[in-house]
């Protein structure tokens, strides 16, 4: 093993000796350390000390190699602490880049909060993929306008819904005119974190919508939703 090599593994072994000391001294000002934490703190101190001799005696008399060696590995742990720092920015740019690639596909935070963005579709229109009764989530127009939420009969079908029972005797009045639909209750309907019990609905006749509308009977429940930027934002109450 060439010298070369050596100083390169010893480096690498700080590098980790230093990350591992930084997660268990994170638990310090919480004071979550036992004698267990502490005796492997002082080991890694131990170790790193001892790692740190090693490199200065083999790069003895080479001041220059050590400095660039030096600026090398302080570059890399600099990068790694700033990817650790904003790691939850980083996954939310990563959901916002999927959620413009697919349509529909709604963009939940990642620090715990109900919310989620919907970015704006064709014709200024907001699509979400919404979930009922645990089924496979599909596509559905945010209707402000829409007083219910309005499910076609296969979303109706797919939610477990067994439309042929119903009663087709609640008039509603539409773009294309007044029909009429039949009044029921999804027992869960999910947008990304946001979930919604027995949520009042209304199933539309056959062939009568090819698109099913997250109404308000599902809006109201929200602590609030705006549009902000070309993005729809919805927010569940906590």
């Amino acid at each position: 093993m060439t010298s070369r090599t050596t100083l390169w593994i010893l480096l690498f072994s700080i590098l980790l000796l230093g990350l591992l000391a930084a997660v268990r001294s994170s638990g310090i000002a919480a004071g979550t350390l036992d004698a267990g934490d502490w005796g492997a703190l002082v080991g890694l101190s131990m170790l790193a000390a001892l790692s740190g001799a090693s490199v200065l005696g083999m790069f003895r008399g080479r001041a220059g190699d050590a400095l660039q060696a030096a600026i090398a590995w302080l570059a890399i742990f600099a990068f790694l602490g700033v990817v650790y720092t904003y790691r939850y920015e980083f996954e939310l740019v990563a959901r916002r880049v999927t959620g413009n690639l697919i349509p529909g596909m709604a963009i939940d935070g990642v620090t715990g909060t109900r919310e989620v963005t919907v970015p704006r579709g064709g014709g200024g229109t907001y699509v979400v993929r919404v979930a009922l009764n645990g089924a496979r989530a599909t596509p559905m127009l945010v209707d402000t306008g829409a007083s219910a939420l309005v499910l076609t009969e296969d979303d109706a079908r797919r939610a477990g819904i067994k439309v042929e029972d119903l009663s087709f005797s609640v008039p509603v009045q539409t773009a294309n005119g007044p029909s009429l639909t039949a009044a029921t209750t999804v027992q869960m309907v999910a947008v990304g974190p946001i979930v919604e019990r027995n949520v009042r609905a209304l199933v539309a006749r056959p062939g009568a919508l090819t698109t099913s509308l997250l109404g308000h009977t599902f809006l109201d429940r929200l602590e609030s939703y705006e549009v902000r930027g070309g993005r729809m934002v919805l927010r569940g109450r906590n």
